[in-house]
């Protein structure tokens, strides 16, 4: 979680690791971390399908979600200082393995900088993902860089079926990547200017964006032990050939300077990933019936950021094209786009801010529809499967015919924190996210007001 905002210009790669230990004595170990809770009351618009059935949502949640990190710096006698971090999930994440076990690791790295830069090895984001600056809020773990997961009050039937609603999440670039194994270079900042550099073997991203056209990279995402897993993970012996994106390079850049009383940040990075096929095609990286098909996963993404006199405006535009092809029939592509502005006010122990985020997709395969609902010791919502061309390009939803047309996802935040003490926040607002298209598998709307602690220690 990075809060963007020019009151902390120095770029957050150094922060939060302790002062280093001299070489000759043992690293010594610091703890922090931080936990966020919150309550929400509101409405989320049920999925209708077409046979009258539909799945309803309860208009009050609570959530939470933390961290505890473990970290520690020793100084060489050249003045480089060698780290390393570990961050622990202080809660239970989705499933990582197989079986009941769960994902509590979120980042192991080691890091080293000095007047040459800084280099982090490990479980990671990348470095243009972390030097991004555009949209700033006030509401912890919402907000436009990356929402903290599970923190998107929305309709999760039609949060699946529509595709620009994985961007409303997450305005920097490789939101979707995880934290793989990975290597990240800083350049010195100079005259402003500082690049970043990623290089990544392997990526099993989460979610994997061609699933709803039957589509699917390697042994599956979510699997610890594998290559590419999007968290710490030690695995020995990495296949190719095996339908996954593969050698993921990212490049970003930042430029922060003063001119007088207005404090600027500018952002831009591009980030590409090679698909590997596997030797013998399958259906999960080219559909026949309805010409979907995986490719090079290609992202950019451009901020800016500028404050005065306690005000913080920015804002971002991305592109990303889904690891996606061209549909093979229609010619159609699945590209996103988003865009994300707001502002933000600071005075005393007072933040509030209020932004938004847009994101489109072109939706060149087509979207399915709903045809019935079940709710009882579970809920969900199904799609009938085309077995053929003709019927996935068809006009009967029963049958599996898609829908075609623009799918579009809005997210709207208003936000306020109380600094009550050292490490601690009262925190209030309210979010809304609008989702639409062709289809009644991609609409919903749904509003929460919400009040929160942040704590820091």
């Amino acid at each position: 979680m990075k809060k963007v905002s020019l009151a902390f210009m120095p770029l957050a790669v150094g922060a939060l690791e302790g002062a280093p230990a001299r070489a000759a004595d043992p690293i010594r170990i610091d703890v922090g971390g931080y936990y966020q809770f919150y309550a929400l009351a509101g409405g989320m618009e049920g999925s209708y399908a077409l046979n009258g059935t539909s799945v309803q949502y309860n208009g009050t949640q609570f959530i939470q979600q933390g961290e505890i990190y473990f970290g520690g710096a020793t100084q060489l006698d050249n003045g480089t200082t060698i780290g390393l971090r570990v961050l622990l999930n202080a809660w239970n994440p989705a499933a990582g393995r197989s079986g009941t076990n769960r994902r509590q690791i979120d980042q192991a790295y080691l890091y080293a900088f000095g007047d040459w830069g800084r280099l982090e090895f490990g479980a990671r984001t990348g470095a243009a993902y972390t030097m991004y600056y555009g949209a700033p809020s006030a509401l912890p773990g919402w907000g436009f860089v990356k929402h903290n997961a599970g923190y998107n009050w929305s309709n999760q039937a039609a949060r699946h079926f529509n595709t620009a609603a994985i961007r409303l999440a997450g305005s920097t670039i490789d939101a979707d990547q995880g934290k793989p194994e990975r290597i990240n270079y800083y350049t010195p900042r100079l005259l402003g200017l500082q690049l970043g550099v990623s290089y990544v073997p392997k990526v099993q991203p989460r979610p994997q964006p061609g699933a709803l056209w039957g589509l699917g990279t390697g042994p599956g995402n979510n699997v610890a032990g594998v290559c590419g897993f999007a968290n710490p993970t030690t695995a020995n012996g990495c296949p190719t050939n095996d339908n996954s994106w593969q050698n993921g390079v990212s490049v970003g850049a930042n430029y922060l300077n003063r001119f007088g009383a207005v404090s600027v940040g500018l952002y831009g990075a591009f980030s590409t990933m090679t698909f590997v096929p596997s030797l013998n095609p399958v259906a999960s990286a080219y559909n026949t019936i309805n010409g979907a098909n995986l490719t090079a996963w290609n992202q950019a993404v451009v901020g800016l950021q500028f404050s005065l006199y306690g005000f913080t405006a920015g804002g971002s535009w991305g592109w990303d094209n889904m690891g996606l092809g061209r549909n093979a029939y229609t010619g159609g592509d699945n590209d996103t786009r988003t865009w994300a502005a707001a502002i933000m006010y600071e005075t005393g122990p007072w933040q509030m801010s209020a932004g938004f985020a847009v994101a489109t997709n072109d939706n060149g395969n087509g979207v399915p529809s709903l045809i019935s609902c079940a709710q009882g010791t579970s809920s969900s919502c199904t799609a009938a499967a085309a077995t053929t061309s003709s019927a996935y390009f068809g006009t009967n939803p029963n049958a599996g015919a898609a829908n075609f047309g623009t799918v579009k996802g809005t997210y709207v935040e208003v936000g306020a924190t109380y600094q009550l003490g050292p490490g601690a926040k009262l925190v209030g607002g309210a979010v809304f996210t609008t989702l639409s298209g062709p289809s009644n598998a991609v609409a919903a709307q749904s509003w929460a007001a919400l009040l929160g602690m942040d704590l820091h220690f």
